[in-house]
């Protein structure tokens, strides 16, 4: 379990980076607790990340815009979404499950 949120984390991190720098930073957060054995720390610096207006869950990725300014998808927006909704799943249940563990 541990290596693969591990591999989720540096995944998600690397996926943001290419669009949305602000969250990519959370992420880094969350790992360096990770990284440090600090695995209730990571839980809840994940789930911190959710509810409310401009949280993970409203984040959609791929959008840009053209040389006049207009909106557009980039082009491999729908695999970057999934991609992004299938880590972000994996982490939210990593970090569920080391709150339910405290909470025994």
């Amino acid at each position: 379990m541990y290596d693969k949120t591990r591999k989720d984390l540096i995944l998600m991190i690397e996926l943001l980076e290419q669009d949305e720098s602000r969250w990519s930073q959370f992420f880094q957060k969350a790992l360096a607790a990770f990284d440090s054995g600090e695995y209730q720390r990571c839980a809840e610096t994940i789930l911190s990340g959710s509810g409310g207006m401009g949280s993970l869950n409203d984040l959609v990725l791929g959008q840009t815009t053209d040389q006049s300014g207009k909106f557009q998808w980039k082009p491999n927006h729908e695999e970057i979404n999934n991609q992004f909704q299938e880590l972000l799943s994996s982490l939210y249940a990593f970090a569920q499950g080391m709150r339910r563990a405290a909470n025994k």
